[in-house]
Formats: structure tokens, sequence, C-alpha cells
């Protein structure tokens, strides 16, 4: 059984990392970094609950992507330029995810 409290910790955090790389340049050893804290947890979340965790999430961001945002940010970007990039950067994660070890 997919624990929904691993799929909801990593998309929230996925989630507010496409919010701070809107803002400024990101620094990719910490998106690095957390896709590879949310692989071994869900293979722990696995071994403990069964397996698809990762796959859980990787739905989950994907759905999130999908999902127009309200607003852009702070209004330094429009709404349309918002969507597109937490699109942009949900997608890419989930993605890189989804590829093999």
């Amino acid at each position: 059984m997919i624990e929904e409290s691993y799929v909801r910790l990593y998309a929230g955090d996925f989630a507010r990392l496409a919010v701070r790389a809107g803002a400024a340049p990101l620094d990719p050893a910490i998106l690095t970094r957390r896709m590879k804290e949310a692989r071994v947890h869900a293979g722990v979340m696995d071994a403990r609950k069964g397996d698809g965790h990762l796959e859980a999430l990787v739905t989950r961001l994907r759905d999130e992507a999908s999902r127009p945002r309200a607003r852009g940010l702070m209004g330094s970007i429009d709404t349309a330029e918002a969507n597109a990039h937490h699109h942009d950067f949900l997608t890419g994660v989930a993605d890189a995810l989804s590829l093999a070890d």
C-alpha cells in the first residue's frame, strides 16, 4: 500500500523548489540531493509498505505539473509564464525520477 505521506512530502518539496527556481536560479546540487533522497526513501517505503512509492510520486508530480497556478510569483512574472515554468520544472523532475538508477 502506498503511503500518502511519502508522496505528499516529496511532491510538496518539489513544488516549493519549483517556486524557488522561478524566483532565482536554483543550485542544481539542491535538486539532485532531494531527488536522491526521494529515491532512497522510496526504497525504504517499498520494503516496509509495498512497491510503487516512487511511481506514485512521479504520477503526483505529473498531476501537479498539469494544474494551473493561481497567480505569478509575487507579481514579478505573469501567470502564464509562472504556469509554464512550474509545469516544466515538475515535469523535468518527474522525468528524471522515472529514469532507472
